[in-house]
C-alpha cells in the first residue's frame, strides 16, 4: 500500500523511522521504509541510520558520491514497491501522534481509481526559541514556511514542499523532479509548476512534520546564496514558471529595480554594506539582512 520515502543528509532518522514503523504497525497496513543516505560526511550518522536495516520494513542505500535531492528522490520512487508515496526528508520530526492515520484517509478514499493526486502536510516549528546559532533558519522558517492547509490551498502549487508530501506513484509517470538541481533552491518550485501544467490536483492538510534539523546561521546563509544562484540561472534560461515572478517579492523588486533602471545603484549600496548585513543575519539572526542579501546577490547575478 504505502512506500515511505526519506532522503537523508547528516541527519539521525532513527527516532522518526521508529515512530513511523510504531504508526504503521499500529495500523496493520502494508509497507516500506527506503532510506537513502547522500553520501554524508558523518560517519556515526550513517551507521546509526544503517541498523535499522534490522527492521524487515526497512531498505537502506548508502551513496558514495552526492547526487543531489532531486535525483535522490526520484530514486527513491522509482525503487518503490506500493502505489502511495510518502516524502519525508531525513531531518523531520513527529508533530502528530496519528500523523500517518491523516494522509491514509487520502489513500483509501483514492484506492479505487487512477487518478494521480498529491496531499502536502506542510511543516511546523517548534515553539521553543532556539540557541542563537540556529536561529536564523527557525525565524525564516515561522515567518516564510510554517502556514495552516487553509492558507496554504489559497495557491496551492506555489506552497507545496517536499519536506511532507503524499503522492501516487502515477505522478512520476507525468511529472518527477529536476536533475539540474544538485544544490539547494528551487527544484519545489519547478515541481509545482509541473504539477499545475499537467493538472494533477494538489491538496493541503493540516498534517505538519516539524522541522528538527536546523542548519547553523552561517550554512543557512551559504543555502540562501545556492538558491539565489539557483533563481538567476532558471531565469537567465526563461525556466522560471509562468506568474513565479509576481509571486516573488525577491525577483518582483529585482526586476522592478532593472526597469527603473536603479538596479546599478541598489546594487552597489547593498555591496558597500554586505559585510554589516552578513554579520546581521549569522550574529543577530536578522530575516531582513537575510532579504537584503539575497537581492544584492539576484541583482549581481542577473547583472544592473
Amino acid at each position: 500500500m504505502l512506500s515511505i520515502l526519506i532522503p537523508a543528509y547528516n541527519c539521525d532518522v532513527q527516532l522518526l523511522v521508529r515512530d513511523l514503523l510504531r504508526q504503521a504497525r499500529q495500523l496493520n497496513i502494508t509497507f516500506e521504509i527506503l532510506i537513502e543516505d547522500d553520501a554524508s560526511p558523518n560517519q556515526s550518522v550513517c551507521v546509526g541510520n544503517h541498523s535499522l536495516v534490522s527492521e524487515k520494513e526497512v531498505v537502506y542505500y548508502q551513496n558514495h558520491v552526492n547526487k543531489g535531492r532531486s535525483k535522490v528522490r526520484n530514486h527513491l520512487a522509482a525503487a518503490a514497491h506500493y502505489p502511495y508515496l510518502l516524502f519525508i526528508d531525513g531531518d523531520a520530526g513527529m508533530k502528530n501522534p496519528d500523523y500517518l492515520s491523516q494522509y491514509l484517509q487520502y489513500v483509501r478514499f483514492h484506492q479505487n481509481t487512477d487518478e494521480p493526486f498529491v496531499v502536502s502536510g506542510g511543516v511546523a516549528y517548534h515553539d521553543m526559541i532556539p540557541d542563537q546559532a540556529y536561529r536564523l533558519r527557525w525565524k525564516y522558517g515561522v515567518a516564510r514556511e510554517q502556514r495552516t492547509a487553509a492558507v496554504r490551498n489559497l495557491n496551492p502549487y506555489r506552497s507545496f514542499t517536499p519536506f511532507n508530501l503524499l503522492l501516487t506513484r502515477n505522478v512520476f509517470d507525468k511529472v518527477s523532479f529536476d536533475e539540474w538541481f544538485t544544490t539547494y533552491g528551487f527544484e519545489d518550485v519547478l515541481f509545482g509548476d509541473e504539477l499545475r501544467q499537467k493538472k494533477i490536483p494538489v491538496t493541503h492538510i493540516d498534517n505538519e512534520m516539524y522541522h528538527d534539523g536546523l542548519d547553523t546561521n552561517t550554512d543557512f546563509l551559504r543555502k540562501i546564496e545556492c538558491a539565489v544562484a539557483n533563481l538567476a540561472t532558471l531565469y537567465k534560461e526563461s525556466k522560471v514558471p509562468e506568474g513565479f515572478a509576481a509571486e516573488s517579492r525577491l525577483l518582483q523588486t529585482c526586476l522592478r529595480c532593472k526597469r527603473l533602471r536603479v538596479a546599478w545603484l541598489v546594487g552597489l549600496c547593498l555591496s558597500v554594506v554586505k559585510k554589516p548585513l552578513q554579520w546581521l543575519a549569522v550574529r543577530a539572526s536578522s530575516v531582513l539582512a537575510l532579504d537584503l542579501l539575497k537581492l544584492q546577490g539576484l541583482i549581481a547575478a542577473l547583472g544592473r
